[in-house]
């Protein structure tokens, strides 16, 4: 619900192109809808969400996983650890709005800030996320493509 109001009543910043820093990564939702601090990056194509691995380059994360088959560089900087992938995960059961698919990957990393990997429209946005405000930023990249950062500072 509370992407779908994001997606709906977002403030527009402005542009932003590849590489520009846009966020910090955060805990915001927590602990109705975050369990710590990291970023919930997902990709909508048409309003469908789509492997945001697909778009991201081929990495290997701090602890050896290959992950990546695209040409974007990846929102975070630094020794990146997934945490959680899109898909069938071994938390995805929870997440009965998105009939038990996570919706995007979660990550960490050694460096916090977060960049565009692609040229766009930033929007903002705060809502609530059970009893805990959720801070979330997209890009609108055109052509119904957009990425979406959760729980940032």
């Amino acid at each position: 619900e509370a992407l779908e109001k994001a997606l709906a009543l977002a403030t527009r910043e402005g542009p932003v192109i590849a590489g520009d820093p846009i966020a910090v990564m955060g805990n915001s939702g927590y602990p109705s809808c975050s369990t710590g601090t990291h970023l919930h990056f997902e990709v909508r194509q048409n309003d469908t969400w789509v492997n945001a691995e697909s778009y991201l380059k081929a990495i290997t994360d701090k602890w050896g996983l290959k992950i990546g088959s695209g040409s974007w560089d990846w929102p975070l900087r630094g020794s990146i650890e997934i945490t959680q992938r899109y898909g069938k995960t071994p938390y995805s059961y929870r997440y009965i709005y998105s009939g038990g698919i996570h919706t995007g990957i979660d990550m960490v990393s050694s460096d916090g800030v977060i960049h565009a990997p692609a040229d766009g429209i930033l929007y903002s946005y705060t809502g609530k996320c059970g009893s805990s405000d959720l801070k979330i930023k997209y890009i609108d990249h055109g052509n119904g493509l957009k990425t979406l950062y959760l729980h940032i500072q």
